[in-house]
């Protein structure tokens, strides 16, 4: 339903788009993908040179890893380290094939990629518009189909059959629709008496004609764009990242992004947290901070190793009812969550005591699956807040949104807004947030 929602709304953007700058869908195409172009969602990609790696740690517990360009060198390099050998297993994680450089290149197939190297940005973005337009023009076009009726385009999309009977007989009705169709098209289009050869209405003098007896809004029938044969590979799969990066474009940036949110809200509500109203620490902490945390331990969001008992008490006292919980091993990303409800049925469970050494890993092995649930959905910082909200009211309770200035896709002049307020790092919003901000 989610998906829904964002293709409608994307639909519409196309249409609206379309109208305001007087484009085609390959002209939309070349827009976004200007707007986009070192974006996963272009023709760009940068294509690795494999080479080896041989890993080095010295007495002091600092790793190097040595990069080189053939095996042979790379065996040199790891019978000088271990004169003595390691085990086949060893070996194996010590030395291995690895990427030691990347080719920029343009292209969606490999077979008609180009390389980018030796070229000028203008040149590099020229090639990237050009190799990405048609796929992003397909897109485009699926976008506009998935929600067309299948009579439109020739995909069985309003059924789901239960049986080969049934199948086989709505396969059937539709291959008949599109046939007479297109069969009625073809003779609205067709002059010429039994005498004379036939032939197809040219599309001005179709339209002459329509003018001086209907009006000018009729369209002329595209007999070559009429299926008269079921599309048997169904809709283009479209990945869902590139419906929200173009969902961001056509917005147009009009929308107020999930960053700005938070930096807006953020001074009333900690006065009900008794938090810092002008600086919001993110749940993680940030190693490239600007201003440095106030402590070790942060109001929001706890790692494996923070101890069990001061979250307890800080869920239950501050109102929280979900915590994240991150992981400095795994590059301190959010690996779960752990939810209120279930700590009361920790909390009620006799078998369970709570110790003062206890720390948050041990909700990791208590019952059958653990008590730390899934992570809730990450997104950027510049992402629509109508994207959040579509998330949140499918389900989910939160989310974490990653606010990177290094690599910030929106407005600049609202980045410096927001980094007067946000912390680099990881956040969190919740419905809590967007109602306080609705109502500021």
């Amino acid at each position: 339903m989610m998906t829904e929602e964002l293709l409608t709304r994307i639909r519409k953007g196309i249409v609206d788009y379309q109208v305001k700058h007087s484009c085609t869908k390959e002209e939309l195409a070349e827009h976004f993908i200007r707007s986009a172009a070192f974006s996963p969602h272009s023709s760009f990609k940068l294509d690795p040179i494999y080479g080896y790696k041989v890993l080095e740690e010295d007495d002091f517990g600092d790793i190097f890893i040595h990069k080189c360009q053939t095996e042979s060198e790379a065996q040199k390099k790891f019978d000088e380290l271990y004169p003595n050998g390691a085990s086949k297993e060893a070996k194996s994680y010590l030395m291995y094939k690895a990427p030691v450089d990347l080719i920029p290149k343009a292209g969606v197939q490999s077979s008609a990629e180009i390389s980018l190297n030796g070229k000028n940005h203008d040149d590099v973005i020229k090639a990237i518009v050009s190799k990405g337009t048609k796929n992003v023009a397909g897109h485009i076009t699926s976008i506009l189909n998935s929600l067309k009726d299948e009579n439109e385009t020739g995909v069985l999309n309003n059924v789901n059959p239960s049986s080969v009977s049934e199948s086989i007989s709505k396969t059937k009705s539709l291959q008949d629709d599109l046939e007479n169709q297109r069969a009625e098209a073809v003779f609205s289009l067709l002059k010429g008496s039994s005498d004379v050869e036939k032939y197809i209405v040219p599309k001005a003098s179709w339209q002459d004609e329509q003018m001086s007896t209907k009006g000018e809004n009729q369209v002329y029938p595209n007999l070559s764009k009429m299926p008269v044969e079921l599309n048997k590979k169904g809709k283009k799969g479209i990945g869902y990242s590139f419906l929200l990066e173009f969902d961001r474009f056509l917005s147009g940036k009009l929308g107020v992004n999930v960053g700005m949110v938070l930096a807006k809200v953020h001074p009333e509500l900690a006065k009900n947290m008794g938090a810092n109203p002008k600086w919001r620490e993110s749940i993680n902490g940030s190693p490239n901070s600007e201003k440095p945390s106030s402590s070790e331990d942060f109001n929001f969001g706890r790692h494996l190793g923070s101890n069990l008992r001061e979250m307890f008490d800080e869920m239950a006292k501050k109102g929280f009812d979900v915590q994240p919980i991150f992981d400095k091993r795994r590059g301190g990303n959010c690996i779960g969550i752990v939810k209120l409800s279930d700590i009361v049925g920790l909390m009620s469970d006799m078998s369970f005591e709570l110790r003062n050494e206890h720390t948050v890993s041990v909700l990791q092995d208590y019952g059958a699956e653990g008590l730390i649930r899934s992570p809730p959905p990450q997104i950027d910082a510049s992402t629509d807040l109508s994207v959040a909200g579509d998330i949140l009211k499918h389900g989910n309770e939160s989310l974490i949104v990653k606010f990177d200035p290094e690599h910030w896709f929106g407005n600049k002049d609202e980045l410096e807004q927001i980094k007067q307020t946000l912390e680099p790092g990881y956040h969190i919003i919740t419905p809590h947030d967007i109602i306080a901000y609705r109502l500021l």
